[in-house]
């Protein structure tokens, strides 16, 4: 390659328009590395832990510009595109937007995660704390806030620091952006050790106790702490608490937002019933039974508040073994939606045809793992492929009210695996 070239790239991923009229459809280029002075200065700067300068999350959201139809409008498009490049691109290796179904036109949402493995969580910590992000971002209380859990996140021997194995970041997506878009934020807690159950209140003391006082800016409510207690007492064995949730975009510091995982469908009315929810169970009962053979994993999320669990629950489904952009079984589950009046002809068309792979010589049938973290070394980020899936559709219930479906489709970063997922000239 030339040094012209280098230069060429090193400006494309500086400019993520460029970036994408730079390249034919389906062709990244990503494994093109830079120019060997910007080279050299990136690959420093991650070997610091620090946010790199030449790629940024929008550069990963840029290639779906072309599969977006009828899913997210351009001027909402764009608004997304310019949110993301606050962010920097070792700081996350999945994105993901929430695509409303059931409308012709509607505003969509995006998040991008934070992995807790490798040192991610250390780059988003610099990039909080020394300057990166606008100083007027800082000026907010939820952000100090995040600020505040990242730096203890990323604290060696703290009481985050080996507990939780990813963060996320979504942002609402108004129709009159705000000048300072807050984050309402979810983290993943490890799973427990081998031996463990799901339900022992004990192991989650953590939560309570650091990680929603950092994040909320005061102690956790008494009630909330009696709410929490139960919903973990009351897991099945199969099932674990997946993610926890704070509404910070939505001046929320009271509520939490849980997210269990592995329930069975022939589980979840029941598990709810034992903690208090006061729902009809009987349009729940029906929904439950007619998608549960259309998927096989089921995220069952809703809200615990001062009062008892709140009213309106989230089903999200999806399946295991994920199959990414080669999934087949979307198509059906997209059908029921349809034929319920739950998501329009053309959105499901739409996601349809959202899945596919950004890279050079990417063979379709190859075997990919997804790049766990992007704060390793810069030629790995280089290399990495952009695949594009649906991630999974969430089905939202509240009591007296129509179901509602919402898609999210993903962007994921993936490593070359041993069986040649690259060919090069």
């Amino acid at each position: 390659m030339t040094i012209a070239n280098q230069r060429t790239m090193h400006t494309n991923l500086q400019h993520p328009t460029g970036f994408i009229q730079s390249f034919k459809a389906r062709e990244l280029g990503l494994e093109t590395t830079l120019s060997t002075d910007s080279f050299s200065t990136e690959y420093t700067r991650m070997s610091r832990r620090l946010p790199i300068h030449s790629i940024y999350a929008s550069t990963y959201l840029s290639t779906t510009q072309p599969f977006i139809d009828h899913l997210i409008t351009p001027e909402n498009y764009q608004e997304i595109i310019t949110l993301a490049r606050q962010f920097p691109g070792n700081l996350t290796s999945f994105l993901g937007f929430e695509c409303r179904l059931t409308e012709p036109v509607s505003r969509t949402d995006w998040a991008f995660a934070v992995s807790g493995s490798g040192t991610d969580r250390n780059v988003l910590a610099n990039f909080l704390s020394q300057g990166y992000i606008p100083d007027y971002y800082l000026q907010e209380d939820a952000w100090q806030r995040v600020q505040k859990f990242a730096k203890a996140w990323a604290t060696p021997q703290s009481a985050l620091d080996r507990r939780i194995q990813c963060f996320w970041l979504e942002f609402d997506m108004p129709e009159q952006p705000p000048t300072v878009s807050l984050p309402s934020v979810f983290f993943g807690p490890n799973r427990l050790p081998k031996g463990v159950a799901s339900n022992t209140v004990s192991e989650y003391a953590w939560l309570t106790r650091s990680a929603l006082p950092l994040l909320k800016g005061h102690a956790v409510h008494a009630s909330i702490k009696q709410q929490l207690a139960t919903c973990l007492r009351q897991l099945p064995e199969n099932a674990n608490l997946f993610q926890v949730g704070v509404m910070l975009s939505r001046g929320d510091n009271e509520n939490l937002r849980l997210f269990i995982n592995h329930l069975a469908p022939s589980q979840i009315l029941h598990y709810l019933r034992t903690i208090g929810w006061m729902g009809d169970g009987d349009a729940l009962a029906t929904m439950l039974t007619e998608i549960e053979p259309l998927a096989n994993r089921f995220v069952l999320g809703f809200d615990v508040t001062p009062k008892g669990i709140g009213p309106r629950l989230g089903l999200e489904c999806s399946f295991q073994a994920d199959g990414y952009h080669q999934e087949p079984r979307w198509a059906a589950f997209l059908d029921y939606l349809v034929c319920k009046g739950l998501c329009l002809p053309e959105k499901r068309d739409a996601l349809l045809r959202f899945p596919g792979v950004e890279s050079n010589g990417a063979r379709d049938n190859s075997v990919m793992h997804p790049l766990a973290s992007v704060s390793h070394t810069l030629p790995d980020l280089l290399s990495s492929a952009i695949v594009r899936y649906i991630s999974h559709i969430k089905i939202v219930y509240e009591n007296g009210k129509a179901f509602e479906a919402k898609a999210y489709p993903a962007v994921r970063l993936f490593k070359p695996s041993e069986s040649s997922l690259y060919e090069f000239d």
